[in-house]
């Protein structure tokens, strides 16, 4: 195919989702897409004592346990991957044709809606889960994961007395199971293996212990058995929950939670055991272990995730640049149709593609700061690009980039919700989101005070407004703006905390501007007439000089204000002692100033100079 045949419509996006792009777009599709950045130690994942993969939503943790994958197989095609996804699975059309294909084994493990609620501890029943989805895997993969002697066949048999559900790869974890336990009749000496029912809620019951005694039975017999030299890794993914019942919200995270501790346990088992290349790999979104921090018992969740873990992040310093790792993805999957460069000159095909700047801005920084810096912002950007009307368009022009903006924006104003779910309660998220709607794009800490304090009262903006700010700083919906240095600090730019001052404002992500009805005309009709707020930036014109001060007037908001400097700030600006400041400034001469305070009881505004 010619370069200049190709269209924006042509190009391959993906899914926003690597498991629905797999599952649809096909295995060799997403991996030739694939970008790792340079600062990704895979190896601590493969071959070290990593087991989680964090990461906020869209940052590309499904993806890199399919990449994963794909490094694993290529050194030995016999291995198996068996994925565990958590309320979803491949859709019934393709998983054969999968399973087949790259014998990836696929599980779906869902609970129900009112099972186990009100229980706080899960450690055996994940366990429990796991020891069965080992024993299935072995038997999927013809009994060759694990040398079939007594000892596995004496861990088998202890599993095996927890029935399992009907479908091996697709149930509910209940609130009731069945122990088959086996002991021989006194009189007949025949054996005999009655069933007794465990009911999780009632953990203080004897048929509970009777459970808890075989699964640490199950786990002694584990640590006895040998493995073949198959690699066998499991892939746990989908971990989700929802702030809405509490109750089910709450243990949603407990499960979470106890889920984390049982795959470290398990790794341990296999690490003690010197059993290589078996590993349990999990991703986790970094949102739902600051749920867990926050609204539960965490049992020191952070210690065990910080200390397995490898971070997705991708925010690098090279800003600027077509080299950047999120802009490589976007241009990876814009290759992937360039005959001449195969996908893999990057700058022939942001030079073809790409106009010298985007309102005065160079594409790859312009787009950047339409970013979180996620994978998931890229394709994002190519779908809502062959959804516009100029995806017959051979690059993406400046008109083409204004045209998707609207879509993008509402998609990534989407994201954000769909991140706060695990925070807040819906009716929770409408009331923030509607507070920043229809509002300024810059803003201080007191000015949505008294935004809130007007329309919000009730609110959980009124009730929590730190709490929010925090979670919107961490999420991206919100970042800090320092007008007297004009300094921006960003979660996805890894400034860590949000600042809450006088002096720094709030500012939202820019790619949401449309999304939440916000822009510049928005911003001088709500901030016309308003007094200055500490911290504001204006250009100050010296009307009279005092022998202590001067005396300016400046502009803020359509109005005339008039402020002092004390003679302190000329020394320190010019780093000597001032004895007359006629020396050094005179009437009319303009300075950049910032406002420091207000003197109620003079009616004048105190200024310094700001730095430059």
């Amino acid at each position: 195919m010619e370069t200049k045949s190709i269209r924006i419509k042509d190009l391959y996006t993906g899914k926003p989702d690597a498991k629905d792009e797999v599952n649809f777009e096909g295995f060799e599709k997403f991996i030739k897409s694939f970008v790792v950045a340079e600062h990704f130690n895979l190896n601590l994942l493969t071959e070290g004592n990593s087991c989680f993969i964090t990461g906020f939503k869209g940052t590309g943790k499904t993806s890199l346990l399919f990449y994963l994958e794909d490094i694993i197989k290529n050194k030995d095609q016999s291995a198996c991957a068996s994925y565990v996804f958590f309320k979803e699975e491949f859709t019934d059309v393709r998983k054969d044709e999968l399973d087949n294909i790259s014998k990836r084994v696929l599980s779906a493990i869902s609970v129900e809606r009112d099972s186990l609620v009100d229980i706080t501890e899960f450690e055996y029943i994940w366990r429990w889960v796991f020891y069965k989805q080992i024993v299935n895997d072995n038997e999927t993969y013809s009994r060759n994961l694990f040398v079939d002697d007594d000892n596995w066949k004496s861990f088998e048999k202890i599993v095996a007395q927890i029935i399992e559900p009907t479908n091996k790869r697709k149930f509910n974890i209940p609130n009731k199971i069945r122990l088959a336990i086996p002991y021989k009749d006194s009189v007949s000496m025949a054996e005999v293996t009655p069933e007794v029912e465990v009911d999780f809620r009632k953990m203080d019951s004897n048929n509970y212990c009777r459970f808890v005694e075989l699964v640490d039975a199950a786990e002694e017999a584990l640590a006895l058995v040998h493995r073949t030299d198959i690699p066998y890794y499991i892939f746990v993914d989908e971990l989700e929950a929802y702030y809405g019942d509490n109750r089910i919200f709450q243990r949603d995270l407990s499960m979470i939670r106890d889920l984390i501790f049982t795959v470290k346990r398990f790794n341990s088992i296999f690490s003690g055991c010197e059993m290589k290349n078996t590993k349990i790999i999990c991703s986790v979104r970094s949102e739902i272990i600051n749920a867990i921090s926050r609204f539960i018992v965490s049992k020191e969740i952070n210690k065990v995730v910080s200390g397995f873990s490898v971070p997705l992040t991708w925010n690098y310093a090279n800003t600027n640049s077509y080299a950047h790792p999120v802009i490589k993805i976007l241009l990876t999957r814009i290759g992937l149709l360039e005959a001449e460069s195969n996908g893999s000159d990057l700058l022939n095909v942001y030079r073809k593609w790409f106009p010298e700047t985007i309102h005065g801005i160079e594409p790859a920084s312009y787009i950047l700061n339409n970013s979180w810096y996620k994978p998931r912002d890229m394709i994002r950007f190519l779908i809502c690009a062959q959804n516009c009307m100029y995806n017959e368009s051979a690059c993406f022009s400046e008109n083409v980039v204004d045209s998707l903006t609207k879509e993008y924006s509402e998609e990534s104003l989407n994201e954000i919700r769909e991140e706060l779910r695990a925070l807040y309660k819906s009716e929770e998220i409408d009331d923030i989101i509607s507070c920043f709607t229809g509002y300024k794009t810059t803003f201080s800490v007191s000015e949505l005070e008294e935004r809130v304090k007007r329309f919000y009262p009730d609110s959980i903006m009124a009730t929590k407004l730190n709490q929010v700010l925090r979670d919107l700083y961490r999420l991206g919906f919100l970042g800090n703006f320092l007008p007297e240095a004009k300094t921006y600090h960003w979660q996805h730019r890894g400034d860590s905390s949000i600042i809450v001052s006088d002096e720094w404002r709030l500012c939202i992500h820019y790619a949401l501007y449309r999304a939440l009805s916000i822009g510049g005309r928005m911003d001088y009709r709500l901030s016309k007439g308003k007094k200055p707020q500490i911290g504001d930036v204006s250009l100050a014109e010296c009307v009279s000089i005092k022998p202590s001060f001067v005396h300016y007037k400046f502009y803020k908001n359509g109005k005339e204000y008039i402020g002092q400097i004390h003679i302190s700030e000329f020394g320190r600006l010019y780093n000597t002692y001032i004895r007359d400041l006629n020396d050094y400034i005179s009437i009319g001469d303009t300075q950049r100033v910032v406002i420091d305070s207000y003197n109620e009881s003079r009616k004048i505004w105190t200024l310094r100079i700001a730095e430059i």
